[in-house]
């Protein structure tokens, strides 16, 4: 066995061992559609700003991209740090830290763009084969996220990126 082989395995792993820890809290099927607890949430436009999301970048002075809403932002969050396992390889708030894939709270993109309709098509069918970092990403990051739930995340993502 090869030490890529190794790293892809030693990667796998880690995933599906913070996977099985990650989502006990979350009292559901990852499945299951959400509850949207962002709905509640008010829009940035009238009636007030939406709340400040902690590495979600600065909210009120962004400009999101055609048909992505505040809402969407805040209900990424909670995909990409509970049923969506993206915390397990890309860290809290995408920070990096596990070193199994790339810092997604920066502007530096390897293998797309950086665009919403990117996140959304990379997330959607994954990296077969990443340009860094050990392991391949699978469709979905290998959880059960519906294509709307894909959708929020990529939007969370997407702020991640561009805030600064």
């Amino acid at each position: 066995m090869s030490i890529k082989d190794l790293k892809t395995l030693l990667a796998l792993g880690m995933v599906a061992a913070l996977a099985a820890c990650g989502g006990a809290d979350q009292g559901g099927d990852a499945g299951a559609p959400s509850e949207e607890p962002a709905a509640e949430a008010p829009h940035g436009e009238e009636g007030g700003e939406a709340p400040h999301e902690e590495g979600a970048g600065d909210m009120a002075d962004m400009d999101l991209p055609e048909g992505v809403t505040a809402e969407m932002v805040a209900q990424g969050k909670e995909i990409f740090s509970g049923p969506g396992l993206c915390q397990a390889c890309h860290g809290p708030g995408g920070d990096g830290s596990m070193g199994i894939a790339p810092k997604l709270a920066d502007s530096e993109w390897l293998n797309i763009d950086g665009s919403y309709e990117a996140i959304v098509d990379l997330v959607m069918h994954g990296v077969p084969q990443p340009k860094q970092f050990p392991g391949a990403m699978p469709p979905k990051g290998g959880s059960q996220i519906s294509d709307d739930q894909v959708k929020a995340v990529a939007a969370y993502v997407w702020t991640l990126s561009h805030s600064g």
